[in-house]
């Protein structure tokens, strides 16, 4: 216990880690929106800002049948508060991360003690595709912070029957459904009834205390399904998905995300029965290692029938992740709201071996080499991408916390600091340069941005342009207007003469077969920034992996 008095008294540590990953996400916040996901987030909440209309979703002026509202509410609402910006945008999604910590925390605490929530806390909190998602803003941030919280509140209930309980419970679940679809309460109601199940409390299975959460989850998500009615099923002669009739309740409870699982809905994807496994070694960077030999650890112990504690975390993590693993439809992202429940487990890992010398020194030597890597990664994109040094304000946060990282990790000793605080320290400078210094200079690439601040600077009629053969949503928001979007086929000189076109070479073609004439104003570099490629990161080859996009007048 001495050295877990060490580690919880480091106020110092905790401070820095905490302050650090705040400035992290604090530079991300301003970075503007990638193509196309979380520009379609950011678009489709703008249209409902200006309509303040929160029962029904449009995109681009038309019906929207793809997410549901939770994340929209929360976005419009914020744009209300701070304005229009990407600010206001990316704001309340780490606010709900933040709340994931701090449940996340309170799990741990309660089920484990202080210092293991206080671990889980900053494990989920640094873990690369939170900080990621905090940036590249949809609705994880959302799904992390609401998945702990409802697994919390339930679980609390179990050892209180405290009324409140349930009802905390069971609000978080429906706002889970109203972010994205059923399958989101998986890790609660899987992880709640695992656990029961192998403790065999058969009474607690069969309480008709879950007919109580049932029905207080669908009245909390009650707008959403009148919503959905009120735009769709009370319309059948829309046309959504290229088919009338179609349900928008049904589209919520079963299309959205258990067509994607079962390939059956209108949007398909392909499935490797792995892709989660190796994706969970970057995406849960750096904690990634850790993370395997604590579900290992817990494998064994539940088959052995010696496992201690709760098991409402790794049932959780467990049943969702095979979900994902067997499904057709995979992404990266869907991972992040099980990552509360992998910290949990690896905080308990790192109390329970303090004392396991052997341990300390292997996840001591993997960190280190991690360090090493992520360091040399940041190092390579700078040679690379800029061939110069970054600038002074990111040399000043990240420098003195590599070195500190460096002080810690060649001290005699101190294990757990190295394993929790040197880690933390290096990947975190890792990600304030990325996302205070690299991303701003990324981002100019994404043409349409890069168009949008023309029009400002021109002070071009916003209402005019036209995207024609692209598309684009993240200059709907800076310029706060729906650009109407063109196929090549649907384009005539009656829609686009007068215009501004934000159109590709094929588009330019297409305006001089029809007899038009058009006047360049501006032509940009393009290039899809989600997608980075050796060829586009070397400096020297970036012109090849350049597409050109032009903001042209048509006489």
């Amino acid at each position: 216990m001495p050295k877990i008095n060490t580690l919880t008294n480091s106020k110092t540590l905790w401070n820095a880690g905490i302050g650090l990953t705040l400035l992290v996400y604090a530079a991300g916040l301003f970075i503007t929106p990638m193509e196309p996901d979380a520009a379609v987030y950011a678009e489709v909440s703008m249209e409902m800002f200006h309509r303040w209309n929160f029962l029904e979703i449009f995109r681009k002026g038309t019906d929207w049948l793809d997410k549901p509202h939770f994340p929209f509410w929360i976005t419009a609402l914020s744009y209300k508060a701070f304005g229009l910006t990407f600010f206001a945008y990316k704001l309340p999604a780490v606010l709900f991360v933040l709340l994931g910590g701090w449940y996340t925390y309170l799990f741990g605490h309660r089920f484990y003690g202080k210092v293991q929530g206080l671990i889980a806390m900053f494990i989920l909190l640094t873990a690369e595709h939170i900080i990621i998602s905090n940036q590249d803003v949809r609705a994880e941030p959302y799904l992390t912070g609401l998945t702990i919280m409802a697994l919390y509140h339930v679980a609390v209930y179990l050892q209180t029957k405290k009324i409140s309980q349930l009802v905390w419970g069971s609000t978080a679940l429906g706002c889970l459904m109203m972010t994205k679809g059923p399958f989101t309460i998986i890790p609660v109601a899987t992880g709640i009834f695992f656990a029961l199940f192998y403790q065999r409390k058969w009474k607690e299975i069969l309480n008709p205390q879950w007919l109580i959460c049932g029905i207080l989850t669908i009245m909390a998500m009650t707008p959403a399904l009148y919503g959905y009615y009120r735009q769709f099923d009370a319309h059948p002669e829309k046309l959504i998905f290229g088919a009338t009739g179609v349900s928008g309740i049904k589209f919520f409870l079963w299309d959205s995300q258990w067509g994607r699982f079962s390939n059956t809905g209108p949007i398909k994807g392909s499935g490797d029965p792995f892709f989660f496994v190796h994706t969970l070694l970057w995406a849960f960077l750096p904690w990634a290692f850790l993370a395997f030999h604590a579900l290992y650890l817990k494998i064994r112990s539940l088959t052995r029938g010696d496992a201690s504690g709760e098991q409402y975390t790794f049932f959780g993590f467990l049943c969702l992740f095979l979900i994902f693993s067997a499904s057709r439809f995979q992404l990266s992202y869907y991972l992040n709201p099980l990552f509360p429940m992998l910290a949990i487990l690896i905080s308990d890992l790192l109390v329970s071996k303090i004392h396991d010398k052997k341990f300390m020194r292997t996840f001591t030597i993997i960190h280190i080499v991690q360090a090493i890597l992520l360091v040399s990664l940041a190092k390579a994109i700078q040679y690379f991408f800029f061939r110069d040094w970054p600038g002074w304000t990111t040399l000043l946060i990240t420098f003195p916390f590599l070195l500190w990282a460096i002080y810690l990790f060649t001290r005699k000793g101190l294990y757990l600091k190295k394993i929790l605080f040197a880690t933390a320290f290096t990947s975190l400078a890792v990600n304030f340069y990325i996302n205070q210094w690299f991303y701003p200079h990324l981002m100019p690439y994404q043409s349409q941005n890069a168009m949008a601040e023309y029009v400002i600077s021109e002070k071009l009629p916003a209402g005019d342009i036209i995207c024609y053969d692209t598309e684009e949503q993240v200059a709907d928001v800076m310029l706060s207007v729906v650009i109407p979007q063109y196929k090549l086929e649907e384009g005539n000189p009656t829609t686009l003469k007068g215009k501004l076109l934000y159109t590709t070479p094929a588009g330019l073609e297409s305006i001089k077969s029809m007899g038009m004439q058009a006047t360049l104003l501006k032509e940009f570099d393009e290039f899809h920034v989600t997608m980075l490629t050796g060829t586009f990161i070397n400096l020297n080859t970036r012109s090849q992996a350049l597409k050109k996009r032009y903001l042209v007048k048509v006489e």
